[in-house]
């Protein structure tokens, strides 16, 4: 059978590595430790810390000092927020009930200031507007903000979301996730990366100190993961001998396994390669990154690299940032993703790991669907009923059709040719696996 994996990066989680909600956190952290010296290099390379300033801390304050836009503007974000808070009853502490009510507050002006279809038509027409041009709200909530306290109390939240020693383990998990709404990495680097081709000095200073920052820390990540591979359970063991039939695609910007390059397509690019932006060169086998093996080596790279932006000497880390719309870094990834269709149009079975189908990821999730008609499909990842719901609105396929049955003794929903383990990508087992690959 020709199977494709497809690694998300739940598949490196098991490996120490941070899911997208954590990353800037663990970047902020990085930078203020071990990647001291390196956002040094970086910074310098840039013309220097006068002129690069960008800071994770800083980014996260002034998404609290927009919280109360964001909240007014977003009824689901204030909904969830809600919902964490609803249990908190009169013996919780001043603060946890006075964010309570803040937050009901906050609803209230929210919906108070939302206009029905009807009427937000009948002020447009009637004041000689068309219908298209019609408000829906009563004022613009663009700039306005809370009052200090309130303000501090939304930052404590954002800032450590387990805090809030009343809420249950859930709740706080949800709480986390509502946070991790301003701490999004994703949406930063997009939106860094349109301020960098905007020709903006300093936007094109922000995307290239916070890139090549990932791009080091992966670097790093990984060299400490793969000494580690023998001694923790991963999914990459299952992938060390590929069969000639097999491939990946892979997400993950990590090198910790040396996959056939003809077999295997990092979609997102790696920490292995840049390019030289202002000449539209790829470089791949640069021996100063490829035989670095511990965060000096790195940093040594970095100071090493002939990037002078005032010249128009423009290197770029290889890697794509995640948004919607996949920009075009490098021609190569035209070939990256072609291949990546056509891979998937040639499998039997394609067997998802770690992936959750975001709506960043829409270019792949299309290329996805265009290619699974009459393939076997296994999805494996603890989120089922996420990620359950994200692969059947992609297909087309009514969730309450798929049944449930067990395989080595692990309760699954299925149909025909769509399977969704709810598993951790470390928790599979060579049995599991082969049990997936030969039917259902």
């Amino acid at each position: 059978m020709n199977t494709v994996y497809i690694l998300g990066a739940g598949v490196d989680y098991a490996l120490g590595f941070p899911l997208a909600s954590d990353l800037m956190k663990e970047l902020d952290t990085f930078v203020k430790g071990d990647g001291k010296e390196v956002s040094k290099a970086i910074k310098d390379k840039l013309g220097g810390g006068r002129r690069v300033r960008f800071s994770f801390e800083k980014y996260v304050a002034n998404q609290g000092e927009n919280s109360f836009e964001i909240l007014l503007n977003d009824q689901s974000l204030l909904g969830t927020l809600e919902k964490c808070l609803e249990n908190i009853g009169e013996d919780a502490s001043p603060l946890a009930k006075a964010v309570k009510v803040l937050v009901s507050k906050c609803k209230a002006i929210s919906e108070a200031n939302s206009l029905d279809t009807d009427t937000a038509v009948a002020l447009a027409t009637g004041t000689g507007q068309t219908e298209e041009m019609a408000d829906h709200t009563v004022f613009r909530t663009r700039g306005i903000t809370f009052n200090p306290s309130p303000r501090d109390a939304i930052l404590q939240i954002l800032a450590d979301p387990r805090s809030m020693k009343e809420l249950s383990t859930d709740e706080q998990k949800n709480l986390d996730e509502f946070a991790s709404k301003f701490k999004n990495f994703e949406e930063l680097l997009t939106e860094l990366f349109a301020a960098f081709y905007s020709s903006n000095l300093s936007g094109m200073r922000s995307y290239l100190y916070v890139s090549w920052l990932l791009w080091v820390y992966m670097r790093w990540k990984s060299l400490a993961a793969k000494s580690q591979l023998s001694n923790i359970k991963n999914f990459y063991a299952h992938l060390t001998t590929l069969p000639d039939t097999d491939s990946i695609i892979t997400f993950n910007y990590s090198t910790l396994v040396e996959f056939p390059s003809d077999q295997t397509v990092r979609f997102h690019g790696d920490c292995l390669s840049y390019i030289r932006h202002d000449r539209g060169h790829m470089i791949s086998s640069d021996e100063r990154v490829t035989n670095a093996g511990d965060l000096p080596a790195i940093v040594a790279f970095v100071n090493e690299l002939d990037l002078n932006l005032d010249e128009n000497r423009i290197f770029l880390p290889a890697i794509v940032p995640p948004s919607a719309m996949k920009p075009l870094i490098n021609r190569d990834f035209i070939e990256r993703w072609g291949q990546a269709a056509q891979l998937m149009k040639e499998a039997d079975v394609m067997v998802v790991v770690g992936y959750s189908f975001n709506r960043v990821d829409s270019h792949f999730n299309e290329l996805f669907a265009a290619a699974a008609g009459g393939k076997k499909i296994a999805i494996i990842n603890p989120d089922l009923e996420g990620t359950k719901s994200a692969v059947c609105g992609l297909l087309g396929i009514d969730p309450g059709s798929l049944t449930q049955q067990t395989i080595n003794s692990v309760q699954v929903e299925s149909s025909h040719n769509l399977l969704f383990v709810p598993s951790y990508s470390q928790d599979v087992n060579a049995e599991l696996l082969e049990k997936i690959k030969s039917g259902w």
